[in-house]
């Protein structure tokens, strides 16, 4: 088996779409829908729903070919990202239920690369650091942002579902982050590549102002995701880490 397989080679039915996320946004400028959605009604949360189940599926199989990628890890590491694999594949039956339960059948949306692109690395720092840090931490964001819609709709069963997956994914993040750090140790310049990889990918899962500050957000503003804050840090992000990623949500809402 290949390391670092392209998105295009993911095991997927015939009836799923996958496209790369350039392509995707070439589509959307095409149709005039450049900016971001600022309300989230039924169609927006199927889609919302679906984008989320997805990534799901990709994280499954993200944290399997950790798994495979890096046999020479550590055993603990190992242990903990089979682990991962486990909660993944929860969490997709999960979204698979809530993608129904709204109406909706799994491939009825376009799947992008976007997030595979976190395990396009080849030391196992900076795969948890993109993964774990970077996907899994804005999964923090998202699923906050989720509950929070569906406090506002009345809907108790994604506010439930969604909040039970959000402790799985302060687990994970807490995970990258000790692993980030425990593999780099006595290397910084190795630590300094596993951050830059998730700074990177940061940048790219925050464009065009999809995630706010905290403090930019009013209490009744329900269409922006806002950055966890609570969240990132019992996951074991430091104050500045999450301050940096308010710079560049600010930044982003500037083009």
């Amino acid at each position: 088996m290949k390391r670092m397989i392209p998105a295009d080679r993911l095991g997927r039915p015939d009836s799923f779409i996958t496209m790369s996320v350039e392509k995707m946004r070439a589509i959307r400028a095409e149709q005039g829908l450049t900016g971001v959605i600022v309300t989230l009604d039924e169609e927006a949360l199927r889609t919302r729903l679906h984008t989320i189940y997805t990534g799901e599926l990709q994280a499954m199989e993200a944290a399997g070919r950790t798994l495979f990628d890096f046999p020479e890890a550590p055993w603990e590491f190992q242990l903990e990202m089979a682990r991962q694999v486990w909660d993944e594949s929860r969490h997709t039956e999960i979204f698979v239920r809530l993608v129904e339960y709204m109406g909706a059948t799994p491939g009825d949306y376009v799947e992008t690369d976007l997030l595979w692109r976190c395990t396009l690395t080849d030391d196992p720092a900076a795969r948890v650091a993109g993964i774990n840090r970077g996907l899994e931490g804005l999964a923090c964001d998202v699923f906050e942002h989720l509950i929070r819609i569906a406090q506002k709709n009345g809907d108790s069963i994604i506010e439930r579902a969604v909040d039970y997956v959000l402790a799985d994914e302060i687990t994970h993040v807490r995970m990258g982050s000790k692993w980030m750090r425990k593999l780099t140790e006595g290397n910084p310049e190795r630590l300094a590549a596993a951050q830059a990889f998730q700074e990177g990918l940061d940048t790219e899962l925050n464009y065009r102002g999809r995630r706010r500050a905290s403090e930019d957000i009013s209490a009744d503003d329900n269409s922006l995701v806002a950055i966890a804050r609570e969240s990132r840090l019992l996951a074991g992000f430091t104050e500045d880490e999450i301050q940096r990623l308010v710079q560049s949500a600010r930044r982003s809402t500037a083009y």
